[in-house]
């Protein structure tokens, strides 16, 4: 392989490792996965075009966050008109800012929130499951377990705040 053939396939690795964290950047800056999937190919196409451009060395991530960054804002401008809520320029930026120190923490927050609900009750975990992976309604499951929907909409809200500092303790000792 000659030395072109060689920075290309460099290049397509990084392109290929990036791709969740680029959506989970795109979706978490426009609020929209439809919007982030059609956004990430823009981008896509437009790191494809300008590959040599990227210096090898450098952070790619950072270079397509950057890119992405600015397609987002571009596709909010193309959208304005619609009646959707859209962040403005500077929020973006903020965002844009603290959002990839996040995304690097997805997979150790995943890990964490398997062995918090590994911790539940059977009666908790059905719940959780039920009100985010079934997509039934709390009434349907409230009716079958005898339940107002009043309570469990406070059992989940608790229930969040456990897994939440049960991540956030997990998350302290994979840092120590």
């Amino acid at each position: 392989m000659d030395r072109e053939e060689d920075s290309i396939e460099e290049f397509v690795r990084e392109l290929t490792r990036t791709q969740n964290d680029l959506f989970y950047f795109i979706r978490a800056l426009c609020g929209d996965a439809h919007a982030a999937a059609d956004i990430r190919q823009a981008v896509n196409m437009i790191l494809w075009r300008k590959r040599e451009k990227f210096r090898p060395g450098s952070s790619f991530k950072n270079w397509a966050f950057r890119i992405a960054q600015l397609e987002v804002k571009s596709y909010l401008r193309q959208h304005r008109k619609r009646r959707v809520v859209a962040f403005d320029a500077d929020l973006i930026e903020c965002f844009a800012e603290e959002l990839p120190a996040t995304i690097d923490e997805l997979p150790d927050r995943r890990l964490a929130l398997a062995e918090c609900l590994k911790k539940l009750t059977p009666k908790d975990g059905e719940l959780i499951r039920h009100h985010y992976w079934s997509g039934g309604t709390l009434t349907t499951l409230a009716r079958a377990t005898e339940r107002s929907v009043g309570t469990l909409k406070a059992r989940l809200f608790q229930l969040r705040g456990s897994l939440r500092q049960c991540i956030r303790g997990h998350l302290r000792l994979r840092e120590s």
